[in-house]
């Protein structure tokens, strides 16, 4: 079964600004796993136009590291949905541009042998996918870092209700990152 899984970097004091995570080849290798379960990742408008900036360009690098080439072959070649209701363009190959979530669509993503969907960073799509009870596996990459100042994952929503999550399991990078792996209790 399909499944929409978010995968959110997160310092110990709770920000969630990219600039902030360890990026290297032992994350690309535990992210390179979520992406095979995924037949789409989605973004936001921001987090789409940074790795479409950066990404395609990896492949065109030379000297580049393995490692990196490896993340840039599966993100060009894997499909990709930016959700944008003012992105008129995309230059980025297997890439659409939906206007807004919906939940309907979304339940596809959900049903049997069509694979799922992955959510890299974009706060405000995991925000409005979480607030519609959509996100089935959140994966938290704890940074080992205070950041004191940010921005906040769920400062722009109010879930109505608590959610609970089911742990399922952690992985301990050699950075001293913490992927902590919670699925949603239905």
């Amino acid at each position: 079964m399909g499944k929409i899984m978010s995968l959110i970097n997160i310092t110990t004091d709770g920000f969630v600004d990219g600039k902030y995570a360890i990026i290297d080849p032992e994350f690309f290798e535990f992210s390179h796993g979520l992406l095979a379960d995924a037949r789409t990742v989605a973004f936001g408008r921001n987090t789409f136009e940074l790795f479409q900036d950066r990404w395609p360009a990896v492949l065109e690098t030379e000297n580049e590291p393995e490692w990196r080439l490896g993340m840039a072959r599966v993100l060009n070649d894997k499909h990709k949905t930016v959700y944008s209701s003012t992105l008129k363009t995309t230059t980025w190959k297997n890439s659409t541009i939906l206007r807004k979530v919906d939940a309907g669509h979304l339940s596809s993503y959900k049903q049997e042998g069509n694979g799922g969907l992955l959510t890299l960073g974009s706060l405000g799509l995991v925000a409005e996918l979480a607030e519609m009870d959509l996100i089935d596996d959140y994966y938290f990459c704890i940074q080992p870092l205070l950041a004191g100042d940010g921005e906040r994952l769920f400062d722009t929503i109010n879930l109505g209700t608590t959610r609970p999550l089911n742990y399922i399991d952690s992985t301990a990078l050699k950075s001293g990152v913490h992927i902590i792996h919670y699925q949603r209790v239905h």
